[in-house]
């Protein structure tokens, strides 16, 4: 997983919950000493999801609790700063997740090694979006908290199931 991930889930944890929370989430992940991370640094997906872990018996939050902080947080504050421009063109949050899957090929293309996921639509009708989520690393609840936070992002209320192992359908409010 890219760096990038670390910094961002460490940014959030001392923001929302102090830099004690953090140094505990570490310690509870077995990390006695945080090493130096740049956004292009490759972690082991273990780690990272070791110190979700520590994080979450830390702050005695649920898996999913933690995913909807970490994709509110990473879609309308994190990725506003470092990735602003997958956002250009989208006008909400419909646009934004149907281009999702074209901007992990080019990431895929422009960072030799990442692997980050891969995603199939099929629309039920014309409100309710099934969206396929094909990743190694089995992080379902961080995928429909960062489909929540993109519908904060868009001042949308998605309303976002997990219908099976690696879908979930997402359903966009009807147009007035």
């Amino acid at each position: 997983m890219k760096g990038t991930i670390v910094m961002a889930v460490r940014e959030m944890v001392q923001q929302q919950f102090g830099k004690e929370v953090w140094a505990k989430s570490l310690v509870a992940a077995g990390i006695d000493k945080e090493p130096a991370i740049a956004p292009s640094t490759m972690i082991d997906d273990k780690v990272v999801i070791d110190v979700i872990k520590g994080f979450c018996r830390t702050t005695g939050k649920t898996m999913q609790q933690f995913a909807d902080l970490f994709g509110e947080y990473w879609v309308t504050q994190y990725a506003q700063r470092m990735y602003k421009t997958f956002f250009m063109g989208a006008r909400n949050a419909r646009e934004f997740l149907l281009k999702m899957d074209a901007v992990h090929v080019a990431v895929t293309r422009a960072f030799p090694g990442s692997t980050p996921p891969r995603f199939e639509y099929e629309w039920k009708d014309a409100n309710t979006l099934v969206m396929t989520y094909h990743s190694s690393r089995g992080m379902m609840e961080i995928f429909m908290g960062l489909i929540k936070g993109v519908g904060k992002h868009y001042g949308e209320n998605l309303q976002v199931r997990r219908i099976a192992s690696n879908k979930v359908e997402i359903v966009f409010a009807r147009a007035a």
